[in-house]
């Protein structure tokens, strides 16, 4: 993994609590065509970086 990508993925998971792992699992089971169960949940972030969860996309 490139070190800009875990840096960046360092600052998400801290923005939402999570470990590192349990941040990249919630990734992977959002992802369009993966072949887990897709969490509860979705993890945004607005065009002004605030982040929040929804059930739904942007507009």
């Amino acid at each position: 993994m490139e070190p800009s990508m875990l840096a960046d993925i360092e600052e998400e998971r801290k923005r939402h609590g999570m470990s590192r792992a349990e941040y990249i699992r919630h990734l992977i089971r959002q992802a369009h065509d993966s072949p887990f169960d897709v969490p509860e949940t979705e993890l945004c972030t607005d065009e002004n970086r605030r982040t929040e969860e929804s059930k739904t996309g942007a507009a």
